[in-house]
């Protein structure tokens, strides 16, 4: 009796073994029209508009979002988050931007974003600003914000997809 269960138990295990897997559906891969808008994009060694590694010329990051104006940082508190030290006008302030601080690094490593979207790395003024949905975008001055707001959503992409080439060539130079 049991070399009769154990010979079907064998025959069953090779009848399994041997018959081809279930086809399961393949999902078409995602299309990515272009990268995230973000200060790196996760892409390693990101391209910054830094002052001796201090970025947004020493203005806090989330004065931005909570104040909705620019507010200098204390050279005493301060948190260095992928290559680039941010300075905070409190420590409430540095608290918050640790809880997500993707959130609140400007775009494009802080460079103006109409300059960026033109294929140009140039410098802001940190009183020239946007919070555009939900982010932080810089400005070389009131010309370029003004360009922006002919078409923020066009100028955003050409951005992104100048910052990441200019980031990646950066890299390939190391």
């Amino acid at each position: 009796m049991q070399k009769l269960l154990l010979g079907i138990t064998l025959i069953l295990l090779g009848l399994c073994l041997a018959a081809p897997a279930p086809a399961q559906e393949e999902s078409a891969p995602a299309i990515r029209t272009a990268p995230p808008a973000t200060t790196s994009g996760g892409s390693g060694m990101a391209l910054l508009n830094l002052d001796n590694t201090v970025a947004l010329h020493g203005y806090d990051p989330v004065a931005y979002f909570t104040r909705n104006r620019p507010v200098k940082g204390n050279k005493k508190i301060y948190e260095r988050v992928g290559g680039a030290t941010y300075r905070f006008a409190s420590r409430a302030n540095r608290y918050t931007f640790l809880e997500d601080a993707p959130r609140y690094q400007p775009q494009v490593g802080g460079y103006c974003v109409t300059s960026m979207s033109l294929g140009r790395l140039e410098d802001t003024d940190p009183e020239k600003f946007l919070i555009f949905e939900g982010k932080l975008y810089l400005f070389r001055d009131d010309e370029a914000m003004a360009a922006f707001l002919n078409d923020p959503r066009r100028t955003i992409y050409q951005a992104s997809q100048n910052y990441f080439r200019m980031a990646q060539r950066q890299r390939d130079s190391y």
